[in-house]
């Protein structure tokens, strides 16, 4: 009897578990989540809110940019972002970390351009009343890096946004000092320059780039020598490794650029005028030492060194040939002067009429 019940027992524990087993067998299986069909506008890929507003591949952007608590950052002068989106109107929450900040938007190709006062906290209406329909914004800071940073949050519009175009396969770098940021270009030479009459966008260097079609980075503020300290505790030099003048975090190289121009020494003229002892050869070990860096980082590049702009000192001009002889891809342009901007800067004119010449060097090197 006890062994026919272990037996019953043995049988029913197996039956159980082959029927635990077959109904684990037939258990359906679920249905794969299907991919998300992308959607289009026109052939143009929408992107969410979202997506834009995390300043990635769904906007362009321009210059030394990063990112600090989810907000874009903009330090340098030309810095900026460009987003493409269905819609009439596009909002922008902007924090200016100081009163001293413009920028200037450029809606569709528009050369001109809409001049901004960035005064508080808050959404800015970047554009409105626009036919509903593709357009594409952008906003470039116009004040540098010493008047403070704006950082740009979420963006909003009535319609959706659209993932941009490839950008522009020619990358052009400048590396200078007021002259590169437009300081004073719309004053006159018994107005000292300010965040008014001062715009990075109608500088020689920022015109330059828009005519060649290029995407530019400015690495450049007012008052900056080469390596001495003058106007500011701050060198060119210094200033290069960082990601900008009042951002001493060091600046990760991402892609070289095809082209560097260098535009110092006019504040080396001036601080050479004042302490004798920083002679020529002092400039020209200087200069060297801001060359070999940028070689460094653009291995590839035709650099392009300019002078003059704001006059000539001769120990400086000689002294840049001097310090370029026998560098390969290196060459030097003397600009045209012009003196009819803010304290003697170049006017808007001005910087056109340099532009056109640098323009034109720079076509016969592509």
């Amino acid at each position: 009897m006890r062994r026919f019940f272990r037996i019953f027992c043995t049988a029913t524990a197996l039956f159980c578990m082959a029927a635990l087993f077959r109904g684990c067998k037939e258990e359906p299986t679920p249905a794969p989540t299907p991919e998300p069909v992308p959607e289009y506008i026109e052939g143009r890929e929408v992107v969410s809110a979202e997506e834009v507003s995390r300043y990635g591949d769904a906007v362009r952007l321009f210059g030394r940019t990063y990112l600090f608590r989810d907000r874009l950052c903009l330090d340098n002068a030309a810095t900026g972002f460009e987003v493409t989106f269905y819609g009439t109107k596009l909002t922008a929450a902007i924090t200016p970390m100081t009163d001293l900040l413009y920028c200037r938007t450029f809606l569709d190709g528009d050369t001109e351009g809409t001049f901004f006062h960035l005064t508080q906290d808050k959404v800015y209406t970047l554009a409105e009343n626009l036919t509903e329909g593709i357009h594409t914004l952008r906003f470039v800071k116009s004040t540098s890096s010493q008047n403070g940073v704006i950082r740009v949050g979420a963006l909003s519009t009535d319609g959706k946004f659209l993932r941009p175009e490839k950008t522009s396969p020619l990358r052009i770098e400048f590396v200078g000092d007021s002259i590169t940021v437009g300081a004073g270009i719309f004053g006159t030479p018994a107005e000292p320059c300010t965040v008014k009459n001062s715009d990075a966008t109608k500088s020689y260097a920022y015109l330059t780039a828009q005519a060649l079609g290029a995407d530019a980075s400015l690495v450049a503020t007012e008052g900056i020598c080469t390596k001495a300290k003058f106007v500011l505790p701050v060198s060119s030099i210094e200033m290069y490794g960082a990601i900008s003048s009042v951002t001493v975090g060091k600046y990760q190289y991402t892609s070289p650029h095809d082209i560097v121009v260098i535009a110092l020494g006019t504040n080396d003229g001036s601080y050479m005028n004042t302490h004798p002892e920083y002679k020529k050869a002092d400039f020209i070990a200087d200069y060297r030492e801001l060359l070999g860096l940028v070689r460094e980082k653009n291995p590839e590049a035709k650099i392009v060194c300019v002078y003059g702009m704001m006059g000539t000192v001769p120990d400086i001009a000689d002294g840049i040939r001097e310090a370029i002889a026998g560098e390969s891809n290196v060459s030097y342009l003397p600009l045209p002067t012009d003196k009819h901007g803010g304290e003697g800067h170049p006017s808007s004119e001005g910087a056109a009429a340099e532009s056109d010449v640098l323009l034109e060097y720079l076509r016969t090197l592509l």
